[in-house]
């Protein structure tokens, strides 16, 4: 159980569902590319295996939070979510893991009033459901220790043309990005570059994420039921869409749908 999303598997209730966990990881394809860019944005840090606090800001379903607890046992990792249903689901899956290195707590993030806590602070898709992001992104800045990294993905504004099918699905089920907490289509890479330097934090890295096939797969999946696919249609599209992943994973883009970016507190 050690692609990333597989820990979810011990809480979910679906045998389908979780059977998809145990076998190749996260199902949902576009939380799968962001996950798979966090990771190497990580590795490239080569963080030593003891001794790091890591803080993974809007934790969701723990996916991060509990991925580098049991991959790195030496490190000590927390998560917070404004959610208290998604904390007590974290806690449920981190007890039943065995895993004594991870907490969740709730908490917002422009309530975090950490100071120089963490050298790893990770927050994927979430200032972009922030209205007062540079106090978030502040936050977070105080709560790194001199050196720590901070590692950023969201949506990238503009965004890549996406498929026709897209918006036929969308006005089909009357969907709007505020239906799931978007108050910001994304972020430029100088508007993000920017909040990061008015911080006081270093940008090191930015790189788009969500090229052709990453945007492609993403399309796909929204099409065919996003979260809550028809299982049948779901298994026959599930090989192509893999495929697709893989080739996001390993193909360099210079536009993308979405940004990783990396970022350091300086030292002194």
């Amino acid at each position: 159980m050690r692609q990333i999303g597989a820990e979810k598997g011990v809480i979910e209730p679906s045998r389908l569902r979780r059977l998809g966990y145990y076998t190749i990881g996260e199902i949902h394809i576009p939380g799968r590319i962001r996950l798979h860019h966090v990771l190497r944005g990580v590795r490239s840090l080569k963080l030593p295996e003891t001794g790091v606090t890591m803080l993974d800001a809007g934790t969701g379903r723990g996916d991060l939070a509990l991925y580098f607890s049991r991959l790195h046992p030496g490190w000590n990792v927390t998560g917070i979510d404004v959610e208290d249903d998604r904390v007590a689901r974290c806690k449920e899956a981190a007890e039943l893991l065995r895993l004594s290195n991870v907490d969740f707590r709730r908490l917002d993030l422009l309530a975090l009033d950490a100071t120089e806590q963490f050298d790893l602070i990770t927050c994927t898709d979430v200032l972009e459901h922030i209205q007062d992001d540079g106090r978030a992104i502040a936050n977070l800045a105080h709560a790194l220790r001199p050196g720590g990294h901070l590692v950023l993905s969201f949506p990238s504004f503009p965004q890549r043309r996406h498929l026709r099918l897209v918006a036929w699905r969308e006005r089909r089920i009357n969907f709007s990005p505020a239906d799931i907490g978007h108050v910001r289509e994304g972020y430029s890479v100088e508007g993000i570059v920017g909040l990061l330097k008015a911080a006081g934090l270093i940008p090191l890295r930015v790189r788009w994420t969500y090229g052709p096939f990453g945007n492609f797969a993403h399309d796909i999946f929204f099409v065919i039921g996003d979260s809550k696919p028809n299982p049948i249609v779901y298994a026959a599209t599930l090989p192509f869409l893999l495929f697709l992943s893989f080739l996001e994973n390993h193909t360099p883009t210079d536009r993308g749908s979405g940004l990783l970016v990396i970022a350091a507190r300086p030292n002194g």
